[in-house]
């Protein structure tokens, strides 16, 4: 895959401090075929021939560039730094039948072919961007939807591999930065008063399967009975009240508990700056509180927080492996890793 552009990551303008992205997934299947768990070896080659063949159509109607390959020829090393960026899923790397992904130049937009359903659109924005997200899924989903069958019923929607995702076949997505709230042990409190309104929260886990970032995923549970935009609509003022929440816990930790705040932020930059090997769960929660400290104000760096944000997406195993050329081995990774944040950190200013 070209690596020429900027990623969607890098984008500095969309910045916000408590809103990391904005995401929204389409889950969509074809009335010509087999759902995916039921498709023939011999029609999973044709669905995504069929689909892959409609790249350029999809880059002219959008005037941007895209690619397509069949996924899973890629190296496995590709695959893997394709998962870890969040361009692709785990499951579609998992599929052991032919599969396809469309991608566009920033990878900002995604389309995986055969993963569990026939299609999966999926659009992401760094910052507080959902109703742009939403616009653009929604006019790729048009353009397919002109050229292909869905599987759709009157009664029920659009048909999809699970009964979670029939309806609407949405998943609207924030990934927020809340380590105020979590440090106030304020999460479960909120996880129970938002799933009364058919949304969920929950912590984003590394790879270790651990959840050490301080990050956390807001999203819509309910796909049916709802129309999409009632669902984004659902999704976007949740969201914007937990923003607010965490906003003025901030404001309190600063006023009540500032000198606590400082040492555990400025002993953070310090292991960052000076390890010489790290794991990625320590790396992921030395990062969050080093971008509180700098949305705070706290500490002074010379780029601040999107750069933050671009290193925690940076650092991962296969990412890193790709880079430095190092050994598929732990140590070896945790070292390039501690290398890498190095290197890429920023500079306090005035020192």
């Amino acid at each position: 895959m070209a690596e020429k552009y900027n990623k969607w990551y890098m984008n500095t303008d969309d910045y916000d401090d408590v809103v990391v992205s904005s995401k929204v997934v389409l889950s969509r299947n074809l009335a010509d075929y087999d759902f995916s768990c039921r498709l023939g070896n011999d029609d999973a080659i044709k669905l995504v021939d069929r689909i892959r063949g409609m790249t350029p159509g999809l880059a002219g109607r959008e005037c941007i560039e895209y690619y397509s390959c069949i996924f899973n020829k890629l190296p496995e090393s590709e695959q893997a730094v394709l998962v870890e960026s969040g361009a692709v899923t785990q499951a579609l790397r998992a599929k052991k039948q032919n599969t396809g992904l469309i991608l566009s130049e920033d990878e900002s937009v995604s389309i995986m072919i055969n993963e569990a359903d026939h299609l999966k659109i999926q659009v992401i924005r760094s910052g507080n961007n959902m109703r742009e997200v939403y616009r653009v899924s929604d006019r790729i989903d048009n353009y397919f939807d002109c050229e292909l069958r869905y599987a759709y019923s009157d009664k029920y929607g659009f048909l999809t591999s699970s009964t979670a995702d029939v309806g609407t076949g949405l998943k609207a997505v924030f990934i927020l930065s809340l380590p105020a709230l979590a440090m106030s042990s304020k999460i479960q409190s909120i996880r129970d008063e938002v799933g009364k309104f058919g949304v969920s929260i929950e912590p984003v886990v590394s790879e270790s399967g651990k959840s050490s970032s301080l990050m956390f995923a807001i999203m819509n549970r309910r796909t049916l009975g709802l129309s999409e935009n009632d669902i984004i609509e659902n999704v976007d003022q949740i969201t914007s009240q937990i923003v607010e929440l965490e906003r003025k816990r901030r404001e309190a930790m600063l006023e009540n508990e500032r000198m606590d705040l400082e040492d555990k932020i400025y002993r953070s930059y310090g292991v960052l700056r000076y390890a010489r090997k790290i794991t990625l769960d320590d790396a992921l929660m030395l990062l969050a509180q080093l971008k509180f400290g700098s949305d705070l104000g706290i500490i002074d760096l010379s780029l601040g927080g999107p750069e933050l944000n671009r290193l925690m997406m940076e650092m991962q195993p296969a990412s890193l492996i790709k880079e430095y050329k190092c050994q598929t081995d732990q140590n070896s990774v945790d070292e390039a890793r501690a290398m890498h944040i190095n290197k890429k950190l920023p500079k306090l200013k005035n020192c």
